[in-house]
């Protein structure tokens, strides 16, 4: 039966979209959610959470930072689901390859990023699988300053055609740079980025990007949460497929 769950975030998680994916689920099934905030996400500092949580009578945990999850702990606790980062990569991958492009550039984030490490891998499987070459990565930190400067090397480079960007913001600052360097996309190259923040649509060209359906994740969370509560058999942890939306940077042909 509804009632109030624990939910515990960082400073990076605390306003952003897997909470408030977890936020509209929770609403759909009448759950409250109290949300305690971890400045400084260490083990202590969790573990205080979790007592927190428990004195405030929640009848389970969701750690919105998946790494943050301890081994044990004293009531049913879960990560939060996420999208499948590495199937969502190899979506794209293979959609720019569909396009009849030889072999696809990858804008990468953080080196030290789990999500960002996901992405790259599934781009760079995807293109071994496909005997396709494999051009050294470009690299971010998922701001749009960054993919700007990204773009401006893979411009100055010969035959790049195709490039997955690890993220729409990424590949906002790709395709400014693309225009400055007189690469028209989609005519002269092909853009696929991932997130589908709600401005994808807007960019110039429209962006074909695949997207993170944080409700759905959300939804996800919460039943394997109420699995555990329940002492049913559940998943460690619940995972989406990301959709992959096509749109005017991926469309049209490139000049012959």
């Amino acid at each position: 039966m509804p009632g109030t769950l624990g939910v515990i975030a960082t400073g990076t998680t605390a306003s952003g979209p897997v909470l408030h994916g977890l936020r509209a689920a929770a609403r759909e099934q009448g759950y409250s959610l109290n949300v305690f905030s971890v400045p400084d996400p260490g083990d202590a500092a969790v573990s205080a959470a979790v007592a927190g949580l428990r004195l405030q009578g929640v009848a389970g945990i969701v750690v919105l930072d998946g790494s943050l999850v301890p081994d044990r702990a004293p009531i049913p606790l879960v990560p939060a689901a996420s999208t499948d980062q590495y199937a969502g990569a190899r979506r794209a991958t293979e959609h720019l390859l569909e396009l009849g492009h030889l072999t696809v550039w990858h804008l990468g984030g953080p080196e030290d990023g789990a999500a960002a490490r996901a992405r790259e891998r599934g781009w760079r499987e995807t293109l071994e699988r496909h005997g396709a070459d494999v051009p050294p990565v470009v690299r971010g930190d998922w701001t749009a300053r960054s993919g700007y400067r990204a773009g401006q090397s893979l411009a100055a480079e010969p035959g790049v055609q195709a490039v997955f960007s690890a993220n729409d913001h990424m590949a906002l600052g790709l395709l400014a740079a693309f225009t400055e360097a007189g690469m028209r996309v989609p005519r002269d190259a092909h853009v696929v980025g991932f997130d589908d923040v709600p401005e994808a649509a807007y960019f110039a060209p429209p962006l074909t990007t695949v997207r993170q359906d944080f409700v759905a994740a959300g939804r996800q969370t919460l039943a394997v949460l109420t699995a555990r509560i329940d002492g049913v058999a559940a998943p460690e942890r619940g995972t989406v497929e990301g959709e992959l939306v096509v749109r005017e940077s991926s469309r049209c042909l490139r000049a012959g």
